[in-house]
């Protein structure tokens, strides 16, 4: 539809389209090639930190091929890192600091000051280029124990003492899991690099052939070698007795730090060595191996949440902001789904408090402020965690009514965009678009299950990251169907309505310009997908009787949004054209109204966007509106502007043309006073010619007369020779008559 007005607009939705792809491009595929760079740096500054204690001690070299191996490895960080960061390298800090580590193992510093800078550096790398350092689901312990017999056990051995069938043969001989001192300080986050990069100079190869779920399952279970199950078990019952929060269970938290730095972080809990050791045992062992690992989602939350308070209490408010979404993406992410198949409101009231809380501590509040807030989402926490565990299983029933109002209530917006832009092309009579914007929703349903697909397996988009991607592509279909809605108010008014569109779709058409009618559908439909197959997976998760009635109300719901498009189309030919476009132009702007509250919303919930409450405002969540002002105040710029159109069509423009309409009358009254004198100029004429008529008609008469005279004397000169003839006539014959004359009377 822009395109009918394409020499004005040429690029106005190819560009969209464009910003589209690069935010998709950011959002959901960062690049590949430099998040293995950066974990390969990262790598290597973890083989440093841990390592260097086996090259020096107390100043002296212990082992000069470890020490010449330590200062070739520092010494290539730094050329390694300036390649990859280019000029803004020295900006982060992270150059220095590789320059300070290469000095520190020159000088033939403490391990402890190598490892400090070591792990300064990891900090920053991890923090500047978003690498991530934890798995996305959970580790399977009998995975992990398989695939280390397959990959790792030749070498290793099977219980992990390095003394497997090939070790005899390795220099340096494999690394012996089962000893404390090695595997204290080893993370399953290096454990994963090693599998990922190898080590060089040594046999240890990269396993390139390995998923990344398959390499952190290796790495939870390398952790796991060493410690006894009974170990383990005894552990638990100091993991409780010691009110250790449960979050310390989770994969995220214990992917990335090793045993030593474990047993430091759990001091403040028990300060006995033999307890921490066996509650280690717990979390690296038995807690994997009986899948406890973050068993609860709900449960982590709350824990991480009262570690943000306590953090928020001593004046760290930037650290506190980031504990709280690890909070929502280590915790509530995990069983949103879920819980909004059960309850949609009281998972709508826990993501905005959690936002609000998390905008209370970017801001700095008070500490009362932010702790009320803690309180009320505890107990939404109950609340949900109540309806979790206590809810049946869902039946076929309604496992029905939950896939149909899945469908229709993700499916409703996009279905109505697409028929609106379908049947306006159709009343236009340009048929030969409405494959462009078939093309366009098409194509939203392809990527949007790519998307889907690469975010559960190749990488790792978080639940922010996805809250972000929806609501920029909200934001995206706002502007163009507002856009669009603004340009057909402004065209209703235009004579010839349909010759103009046809002849402006052809032109269009003719140039190739078709990504602004794909553009339109692909936006409505992209921003729905992902979300509606992971409300599906969910509901298909949770159903544990027959899944052949989700299928049925899949079914259902999408011949209800089909019946709706046939409606709407057969409604489009029986109104009048200058009322549909009226119609239409209402329906598009409605429907960016609520994509605007919706897109906005889903930035707060990713913590892009604060959240200030607005409480005399009811939440309308299929009408997009939401009680903060961060939503309703473009919702209110939306319908200033949608007034203003109006008004300019029915006010302004009235005046307008009134002022015009007077101008013309002017210049007609002018132009009939020109028409006046040029009459008159005319009728001069007229009269000189008829004048000059009569004269001629006097001429031919005369004329005419000539012409008599003439014909006479003709006729005398005939006469007279005849008579001349005879007179001769007679004179030859002697004949002494005279002839008679008789030449009649001339005039």
């Amino acid at each position: 539809m822009v395109l009918n007005n394409w020499k004005r607009y040429p690029l106005v939705l190819e560009r969209t389209v464009l910003l589209f792809v690069l935010v998709f491009l950011t959002l959901t595929l960062p690049l590949h090639a430099s998040q293995q760079e950066a974990r390969k740096i990262l790598s290597l500054v973890d083989y440093i930190g841990s390592d260097y204690r086996n090259a020096v001690r107390e100043g002296k070299v212990v082992s000069e091929e470890e020490y010449r191996e330590m200062l070739e490895f520092s010494s290539e960080l730094i050329d390694l890192f300036k390649e990859f960061s280019g000029s803004q390298g020295k900006a982060t800090g992270i150059e220095s600091d590789l320059v300070e580590l290469n000095e520190k193992i020159k000088q033939k510093a403490s391990s402890s000051e190598v490892e400090f800078v070591a792990d300064r550096i990891k900090g920053k790398i991890i923090s500047t280029y978003n690498v991530e350092t934890y798995p996305q689901g959970y580790p399977s312990f009998q995975r992990g124990k398989a695939l280390y017999e397959e990959k790792c056990s030749s070498c290793h051995g099977m219980v992990g003492a390095g003394d497997g069938p090939l070790s005899s043969n390795l220099n340096p001989p494999p690394t012996d899991f089962t000893d404390k001192g090695v595997i204290n300080q080893l993370s399953p986050f290096k454990v994963f690099n090693t599998l990922s990069f190898g080590i060089r100079g040594t046999a240890m190869p990269s396993f390139p052939e390995l998923s990344e779920e398959e390499k952190w399952d290796i790495a939870f279970y390398v952790l796991s070698l060493g410690f006894e199950k009974k170990e383990g078990e005894e552990g638990k019952k100091v993991f409780e007795a010691a009110n250790i929060p449960p979050h310390v269970a989770s994969p995220r938290f214990l992917s990335g730090i090793s045993n030593k730095a474990l047993s430091d972080k759990l001091k403040m809990y028990t300060d006995d060595r033999v307890a921490l050791e066996k509650v280690i045992a717990f979390l690296r062992k038995e807690a994997f191996e009986s899948g406890e690992l973050g068993e609860d989602p709900l449960v982590i939350a709350s824990s991480i949440l009262k570690e943000s308070i306590d953090i928020y209490r001593s004046g760290k408010t930037q650290e506190a902001y980031k504990r709280s979404i690890d909070a929502y993406l280590e915790g509530f992410e995990k069983v949103e789904p879920k819980l909004a198949l059960k309850d949609r409101k009281l998972t709508y009231e826990i993501e905005t408090k959690l936002a609000e809380l998390r905008n209370a501590m970017k801001s700095g509040e008070p500490v009362d402020r932010v702790e009320s807030l803690y309180k009320e989402i505890q107990n939404d926490f109950n609340r949900a965690s109540i309806i979790l565990q206590n809810g049946k299983p869902v039946g076929k029933a309604l496992s029905f009514i939950n896939s149909f109002s899945i469908i229709v209530r993700e499916g409703l917006e996009a279905v109505l965009i697409v028929a609106a832009v379908i049947a306006f092309l159709r009343k236009t009579g340009a048929t030969g678009a409405i494959r462009y914007v078939h093309m366009g929703w098409a194509f939203a349903l392809i990527m949007g299950l790519i998307t889907w697909v690469v975010a559960n397996t190749v990488i790792s988009v978080s639940g922010v990251e996805r809250e972000i991607l929806e609501g920029v592509t909200s934001l995206i279909a706002a502007v163009v169907l507002f856009y669009v809605s603004y340009w057909l108010i402004t065209k209703i008014e235009v004579k010839k309505w349909k010759d103009y569109i046809q002849g402006k779709v052809r032109e269009a058409l003719s140039k190739k310009s078709v990504f602004a009618l794909a553009g339109v559908s692909f936006f409505a439909v992209y921003r729905e997908v992902f979300e509606t197959v992971l409300f599906y997976q969910a509901l298909w998760l949770q159903t544990e009787v027959s899944k052949t009635s989700i299928i049925w109300g899949l079914v259902a719901g999408i011949a209800l949004l089909l019946s709706l498009v046939v409606f709407i189309f057969k409604l489009g030919l029986r109104i009048p054209i200058k009322h549909f476009f009226s119609i239409t132009s209402f329906m598009l702007y409605f429907l960016s109204f609520i994509l605007v509250g919706k897109g906005i919303r889903e930035l707060q919930e990713g913590g892009i966007i604060g959240i200030t409450v607005v409480n005399f405002v009811p939440q309308i969540d299929i009408l997009g509106v939401y009680p903060t002002l961060e939503t309703l105040v473009p919702q209110g710029i939306l319908i200033l502007a949608f007034i203003g159109a109006l008004l300019w069509l029915g006010v302004i423009n009235q005046e307008r043309r009134k002022k015009e309409i007077a101008v013309s009358v002017a210049r007609i009254a002018d132009d009939m006073k020109s028409m006046h004198e040029a009459f008159e100029h005319i009728k001069g004429h007229i009269i000189e010619w008829k004048r000059c008529q009569d004269i001629n008609l006097e001429a031919e008469e005369l004329d005419n007369q000539i012409q008599d005279v003439i014909r006479r004397v003709d006729e005398l000169e005939s006469k007279l020779e005849d008579f001349f003839d005879l007179i001769l006539k007679n004179r030859e014959s002697g004949e002494g008559e005279k002839p008679k004359a008789n030449f009649g009377k001339v005039s």
